[in-house]
């Protein structure tokens, strides 16, 4: 038994020492603290694969086919939303835009009320244009939106035009309004002018747009006056009183607004073809405010008279010259005015005007006439200037100063220059006592007729003395352009706010104001220029010095009207006029130089 103890502890130690594990003997430690040991695993253990499924990879699972697609799907989908979004800003961006421009030009550019009322004693808002809205201002709500649309559209293209590359000659060579003849005294024009003109892309776009709104009041069933009969379409004229037969106006004030911008626009693109269907609409609107003669419609006796001088003055350009000194003396007879024309009816002086225009291009007629003395003022009396309201005493100065304008252009000056006195009779030498806005620019109005009309007396008394030295048409014209300084200088105090019924026909004021004072200038230094060589010495070089300055002043002048300080230098020196005058200052500068140091004799 012994001996076999022996040997079981003998097997033990052996095992103990060769085995690799070895009993821990320290104290036993807590669960927590114990770490796993890796088993080892034996070589003979280890399962061998062979090398085809180690080196060729397996085919995707299902799994992880699906997972790819889903994958492409969303990835495709975020770039269509991130697409869509922009689209959606963009669009919103684009319509937010689109929307407060037109909102912009309903409420601020447009906000302006036209149409006469009662309670507008001065007449100012008779002649704002109207864009349908009447005393309220902007578009009619009963044109619809798309009409209105095509409203404020037509504004933008014709005070911001159709963009840089539409660009015309005759915005180049004058910044043409349908009032500018009346300004510049130029009636006519010759159909080989014309022929040359480039139609401005904005007014196109303009009358197109006018067209649309047209097209979508008679839709909506909106009255249109009647059109005008074959008869009196040919003859162009005036209507009589007894075809007054009805107390309404034959139309919706607001279709009558849509004629008179088409009209207007027509007047601007300035054709042959142009202006004689803006002279048929004139007297279309015109036939039918003539039917409104009660007394609830006496506020259109103004507006009438104005319609009377555009009819006249169209008819003038396109070559009916009896016809538009009918429609003005017309005009005229509305306020109870009858025109002087030297003591010689209205026959008469078309008479007058058919042979001198025969005698001036040489196909028989009489003689050239003679110069006669200027014709004296005509003294009116007082009663009929006092009775006329501030809008129609302007109407009837208009009138008279379109029509003095044609005489003087036919070579009729004596008839000019009777027209131009009962003009200057018409305005009163006391100026208003109220200080209210419309008053002080009625009273700069006819501050600003008053140089005009002493411009063209200036003009015509030089005609007829050309081999006289008299000094009575400089002194005329210094007084043209002193008052046309004034004039000008006085436009920026008077009160224009956005929306007001002043702000239309005080640019209107301003526009005419710089071309007077230009031509004034102008005249001025011509007359200066030829005064020179009846002078000597130092004389005669002070007096060029004022035909030098008299020339910088009227290119000046040309340039605050035109607007080319807003563009840049590269437009300047595009006008006509503008040239005109630099021709008579570089002319001038020459005969000063000459005078002042005089060319060295040969030896």
């Amino acid at each position: 038994m012994r001996t076999n103890g022996r040997i079981a502890q003998s097997l033990l130690r052996r095992s103990l020492v060769s085995s690799p594990i070895r009993p821990y003997l320290g104290p036993r430690l807590p669960p927590s603290t114990l770490r796993p040991t890796p088993q080892i695993r034996l070589y003979s253990q280890i399962i061998r694969r062979g090398p085809s499924s180690s080196s060729t990879p397996g085919h995707p699972s299902n799994t992880e086919y699906s997972d790819s697609t889903v994958y492409a799907l969303s990835y495709i989908s975020r770039v269509i939303r991130y697409i869509l979004y922009g689209i959606l800003t963009l669009g919103g961006v684009s319509l937010a835009t689109f929307e407060g421009l037109h909102l912009y030009v309903e409420k601020v550019c447009i906000a302006s009320p036209s149409r006469d009322g009662f309670d507008d004693p001065y007449g100012w808002v008779g002649e704002n244009v109207g864009w349908t809205g009447g005393l309220k201002g902007g578009t009619d709500p009963r044109l619809g939106q798309k009409a209105r649309h095509a409203l404020r559209g037509a504004w933008i293209c014709q005070e911001w035009g159709a963009g840089g590359s539409a660009s015309s000659t005759l915005s180049k060579s004058n910044s043409f309004h349908p009032d500018y003849v009346a300004v510049k005294g130029m009636i006519g024009t010759s159909a080989q002018e014309e022929g040359r003109q480039t139609i401005d892309r904005g007014y196109e776009l303009a009358e197109e747009f006018i067209n649309l709104a047209i097209n979508e009041a008679r839709k909506r069933g909106l009255v249109f006056p009647p059109n005008l009969t074959s008869s009196s379409s040919t003859s162009n004229l005036p209507p009589k009183d007894h075809e007054n037969t009805h107390g309404v106006p034959q139309g919706d004030p607001a279709v009558l607004d849509l004629l008179l911008l088409k009209a207007g626009i027509l007047e601007r693109i300035n054709t042959t073809d142009s202006l004689l269907h803006a002279k048929d609409l004139y007297q279309q609107v015109l036939s039918s405010m003539n039917h409104a003669q009660d007394e609830q419609h006496l506020h259109n006796q103004a507006r009438i008279m104005r319609l009377a001088g555009k009819i006249g003055d169209l008819s003038a350009r396109t070559g009916y010259a009896d016809n538009a000194l009918r429609w003005w003396g017309w005009g005229l007879e509305k306020a109870g005015i009858n025109m002087d024309r030297g003591n010689s009816t209205i026959s008469e002086v078309v008479k007058e005007v058919k042979e001198e225009s025969k005698s001036w291009f040489g196909f028989g007629g009489s003689k050239k006439p003679q110069l006669q003395p200027e014709a004296s003022p005509v003294n009116l009396p007082p009663s009929s200037t006092t009775e006329l309201t501030p809008a129609i005493l302007r109407a009837s100065i208009s009138l008279l100063v379109s029509a003095s304008a044609h005489l003087a252009t036919t070579s009729s000056l004596i008839s000019a220059s009777s027209l131009q006195s009962q003009a200057l009779s018409l305005i009163p030498s006391v100026s208003p006592t109220t200080t209210s806005p419309e008053a002080s620019l009625h009273a700069t109005w006819l501050q600003q007729r008053t140089a005009l009309l002493k411009l063209y007396q200036a003009s015509i008394l030089h005609a007829q003395h050309l081999k006289s030295t008299s000094d009575g048409p400089l002194k005329l014209i210094t007084e043209s352009q002193s008052l046309s300084e004034q004039v000008i200088s006085t436009l920026p105090a008077i009160p224009t706010p956005k929306s007001s019924a002043l702000v239309g026909p005080a640019k209107l004021l301003r526009r005419d104001a710089l071309l007077t004072g230009a031509e004034a200038s102008y005249t001025r230094g011509v007359f200066l220029e030829r005064s020179s060589p009846t002078l000597s010495g130092e004389d005669k070089a002070h007096t060029l010095e004022q035909a030098i300055e008299c020339f910088e002043r009227a290119m000046a002048l040309n340039v605050l009207e035109s607007g080319v300080e807003k563009k840049g230098e590269d437009e300047l020196g595009q006008g006509e006029d503008w040239n005109k005058y630099w021709r008579g200052y570089v002319r001038v500068k020459g005969k000063l130089g000459g005078l002042v140091e005089p060319p060295a004799k040969a030896a």
